[in-house]
């Protein structure tokens, strides 16, 4: 039996930092860069134990070698992949299987997750799939920004799910929640979760779970961990009581990507501004609220667009995304935090001039990763045809080749990936 899975990149045009509270919403946009995983069962395996071997070919040094025995969880070579181990101690505990298994999982990601530099390409074997082979260990690979870490546990939750019970890989609200925990019990606290969300459900409009949700499972693991197998299950199982809503953006307009190949340290620019929001409760309030309503426009703009397109909805599109860039340039200036840097503005102020460009924002919390510009379609080759001309007064951004692809977590045909390892 193999099996083959699919989640989309993700990138938060509308919510950055208010989607840490479950008072505000935002708007995510999955994107064609997915990660991927391929499930079969090992065979000729003569071992006592069960074993989960894990390849990522595209990178030097990926493969993890896991013994399992009940709950017990050890790569066999002490090497350390903390998404790998969570995905699956979660997936177990709640599963449980009760017979021996022997499988391998082989993972594949799109070129738009990680830097392009020193590279071979490669091809399957009935031509339908391309991936981009590294000289390094992923660890060494900048990353873009996209999410390669929730696609990840998201697939592979997928993947393990399809083995452990077989049909269980369709109910997506139950891939979600298991993600969730895994996502968060590899970063070691409790995120938006906005990322995975996008991984399962693709394009939405998204508003997060209360933390505690997830904090009394970790917990559990904490003080009792011969109970946490029931605590996923119970977890797991439980109405979140989150919002998800399907989305897209609308025909005619289209996300384009920018990788100034900077990168930013996202979870300590997230507890800067936390402590900040926490430090000045009215001045904070002030921005978030301007920020919110923003949001809401934005929201609003491309839902009217996605029912008629003219001129009035595209300009408060827009306005939208302006107004959403200054009180985020307002928060980098009172949070002392570069979610906006000035080399970012600069940017962003040179590429909102081009014709056909209806704004841009530096997409999730921000930072040197990437910049995300929502542009009219029929304008898109002009627009990189102009910041290829002029690179110097474009920062030498590189449009990352994807685009918006609003399914999310899908399942693919295996005969794709032949041929790769």
């Amino acid at each position: 039996m193999s099996k083959a899975f699919s989640a989309p990149g993700k990138a938060l045009l509308a919510g950055g930092y208010l989607v840490l509270d479950p008072n505000y919403g935002a708007y995510v946009t999955a994107l064609s860069s997915r990660m991927h995983a391929v499930i079969e069962s090992s065979e000729n395996v003569t071992e006592d134990y069960s074993t989960l071997h894990v390849l990522s070919p595209q990178f030097k040094e990926g493969d993890w070698k896991y013994r399992v025995k009940g709950q017990e969880i050890e790569e066999v070579n002490g090497k350390n992949n903390q998404f790998l181990e969570a995905t699956l101690k979660t997936v177990l505990a709640y599963t449980e299987p009760s017979n021996k298994f022997h499988s391998r999982v082989t993972i594949f990601s799109d070129s738009g997750y990680h830097s392009q530099n020193n590279t071979t390409k490669k091809v399957s074997g009935n031509g339908k799939r391309l991936f981009l082979f590294h000289e390094l260990p992923i660890t060494d690979v900048p990353k873009t920004g996209l999410g390669s870490s929730a696609g990840l546990v998201s697939v592979v939750t997928a993947a393990l799910m399809s083995y452990f019970e077989p049909g269980s890989e369709m109910a997506t609200d139950r891939l979600h929640n298991l993600a969730q925990i895994a996502h968060c019990l590899a970063q070691k606290k409790i995120g938006s979760g906005f990322d995975v969300a996008a991984a399962v459900y693709g394009s939405i409009k998204y508003r997060r779970f209360q933390p505690s949700v997830v904090n009394d499972v970790l917990a559990v693991l904490d003080t009792d961990t011969i109970h946490f197998p029931r605590a996923v299950k119970s977890v797991v199982k439980k109405e979140w009581e989150f919002e998800h809503v399907k989305c897209s953006l609308p025909p005619g307009v289209r996300l384009l990507m920018g990788d100034i190949e900077g990168g930013s340290e996202t979870p300590k620019m997230v507890a800067k501004v936390l402590q900040w929001r926490k430090d000045n409760p009215i001045e904070s309030k002030q921005i978030y609220d301007h920020l919110n309503k923003a949001n809401n426009d934005f929201i609003d703009a491309l839902e009217r667009l996605n029912k008629v397109q003219n001129e009035d909805a595209l300009s408060s599109l827009s306005k939208a995304l302006g107004e959403i860039r200054h009180g985020l340039k307002q928060m980098t200036g009172k949070a002392k935090v570069p979610i906006e840097p000035p080399v970012q503005t600069q940017l962003l102020d040179r590429i909102d001039q081009l014709d056909g460009c209806l704004g841009g924002v530096v997409p999730g919390a921000g930072g040197f990763d990437a910049i995300a510009v929502v542009v009219l379609a029929s304008k898109i080759d002009a627009i990189k045809q102009a910041t290829a001309d002029a690179p110097e007064v474009y920062n030498n951004v590189h449009w990352v080749d994807l685009h918006e692809e609003a399914d999310g977590l899908k399942l693919e045909n295996v005969e794709d990936y032949v041929g790769l390892v």
